[in-house]
């Protein structure tokens, strides 16, 4: 006879559990077909850890009852316990049907009496048997599930495939911001045995702009004298592992995908995809042995992902106003947000391009940590690259005794020119009024045309002022990045376009050189576009 079998966990490694008593049916009984593995959030007793839920498809020779006393001989072998009702277990089996019988005793009700308010298991059922009916009510499961007044989110398909994360991140909500805090990462961490404390020496970087480069040209000076460095920043341009760097090897696509598997079965709270990420970082820099860890902070400082370190040099690149909604309406509040990477008895470096209020605040919180600060006042250069690299060798150079000759890496989309279709494009991340200012003023006309793009919560009218101001063709589009700002709104500044092809090939027309800024992510657009990549993005502000 054809059964459908429920399997659901919540304590413990829940997919070892799942596979575990799959290998126990499969033992008596032959299995169909099983269903992908689904997140849920608990529907009765809601203060728990979040399911892991999957149907299988058997044929069994077992009569009803005995198929029932054998799924309860499982449950006990798997250590079921639970302290009581609709509280946390490892492991939860229910016959949901038996090929077309109907059963109402008091042991055993089939079809299962609460299938018709369950979408975690409607869902998985769909997708193993669509043709399959309820011989109650004659509906098939996807037409029963459409009676369900149920949340996409709460039940979120776990990747089968390293493909597949995009869609994953993309099915998770961002945080809300009075949910902005380190503590998911911290018990997700704590469950993986800590492995933030055997990433060796944290260099820790905030700022507006300038602290992804900066952590490269750290990254590149450590390696250059002989360190094992690993390296965590963000956003990427070509693909997501780029961000999780060992010894400027990005992660290989089966541990990025096997870590995050370990991360979501154990894992007592679903995370942000940024928190994800960050957790997948740390696990495998901890199994890495790394003399140094150079670690840079999404957004903030206090509350962000990646501040779950005990012990850390505390690196502050230029302080703006960005994220107000998240860090604060002005100078001091940002600043004293981001001040919370310090660590007691630390090493702060400041960069002097921050403001004297950003300055103090950053020295103040140093102080009350009886941290040693470090300002660096000798910065020079005509570009934000230069200033950062003299920035990341002052850095360095308190850190460590340097000794060799530095080798460096080039950076997609930070001052990046390439031809192409005859054309010199100029690609740079710059997404602050200062970045944008220090990119353009020494161009001098080569590159006449302004392709840009920027994220909505930017200072988007000050930029775009600097830009009009040196005499651009400006050209603005939206991006694919979810947080891109509606270009149309600003349609007095230039020609604007809904989407980067359409710009990039009204700009390529012009047969004059272009200037693309306003946001790393458009940059990526650009440059996805011309190498004919694929373009993929995620919700991932917290």
């Amino acid at each position: 006879m054809i059964s459908f079998i429920s399997i659901g966990s919540n304590l413990g490694d829940r997919l070892k559990n799942i596979n575990s008593a799959v290998s126990f049916i499969s033992k008596k009984n032959r299995i169909i077909s099983i269903s992908p593995f689904y997140i849920t959030k608990a529907m009765y007793y809601e203060n728990q850890p979040y399911f892991i839920n999957s149907v299988i498809k058997i044929e069994t020779g077992m009569e009803p009852f005995s198929l029932l006393k054998f799924l309860n001989q499982i449950e006990k072998k798997l250590g079921r316990v639970r302290e009581f009702k609709n509280s946390p277990r490892t492991i939860d089996l229910d016959i949901l049907y038996y090929d077309r019988v109907i059963i109402q005793k008091e042991r055993l009700k089939i079809p299962h009496p609460k299938i018709y308010e369950r979408a975690f298991v409607l869902k998985p059922l769909s997708d193993i048997d669509k043709k399959f009916k309820d011989p109650g009510k004659n509906k098939n499961s996807l037409e029963l599930l459409s009676l369900i007044n149920f949340k996409s989110e709460d039940i979120i398909k776990i990747p089968q495939k390293y493909e597949e994360i995009y869609d994953f991140f993309n099915s998770i909500s961002p945080r809300d911001k009075n949910d902005f805090t380190t503590k998911y990462v911290r018990d997700s961490l704590k469950l993986l045995g800590c492995p933030e404390d055997r990433c060796g020496h944290i260099i820790h970087i905030t700022g507006s702009s300038g602290k992804t480069t900066t952590a490269k040209y750290i990254n590149d000076i450590l390696l250059s004298n002989n360190f094992n460095v690993c390296l965590y920043t963000s956003p990427h341009i070509h693909d997501i592992r780029e961000r999780i760097m060992i010894n400027s090897k990005k992660i290989g696509i089966r541990t990025f995908y096997s870590s995050l598997i370990k991360i979501i079965s154990s894992s007592r709270y679903i995370l942000s995809p940024f928190e994800y990420i960050t957790v997948i970082a740390v696990l495998e820099f901890s199994r890495n042995n790394p003399h140094f860890s150079v670690i840079e902070v999404g957004m903030g400082g206090k509350y962000d992902a990646t501040n779950v370190f005990d012990n850390s040099f505390s690196v502050f690149t230029k302080i703006t106003r960005e994220h107000q909604k998240y860090l604060g309406r002005n100078i001091k509040d940002i600043a004293l947000n981001k001040a919370g990477i310090i660590k007691e008895r630390g090493n702060v470096f400041i960069s002097a391009q921050n403001s004297k209020a950003a300055v103090d605040v950053i020295k103040k919180e140093a102080i009350k940590k009886n941290c040693r600060v470090h300002i660096f006042k000798q910065e020079s250069g005509n570009d934000f690259n230069s200033i950062n690299f003299e920035f990341a060798k002052f850095v360095s150079s308190k850190i460590i005794k340097l000794n060799n000759k530095i080798k460096f890496k080039n950076f997609d989309c930070r001052n990046q020119i390439i031809k192409y279709k005859g054309i010199d494009i100029l690609l740079d991340g710059a997404h602050t009024p200062v970045s944008i200012k220090m990119l353009v003023k020494n161009l001098n006309g080569s590159f006449p045309i302004c392709l840009c793009s920027f994220m909505n919560d930017k200072k988007i009218k000050e930029m775009l002022e600097i830009i009009k101001k040196n005499r651009f063709e400006i050209f603005l589009s939206g991006s694919y990045n979810q947080r891109s700002f509606n270009p149309f709104n600003w349609r007095e500044y230039g020609l604007c376009f809904d989407n980067p092809e359409d710009a990039l090939k009204r700009a390529l027309s012009y047969k004059k050189n272009i200037l693309v800024c306003g946001s790393l992510y458009f940059c990526s657009d650009i440059l996805k576009i011309i190498k004919k990549e694929k373009i993929n993005y995620f919700k991932e502000l917290i």
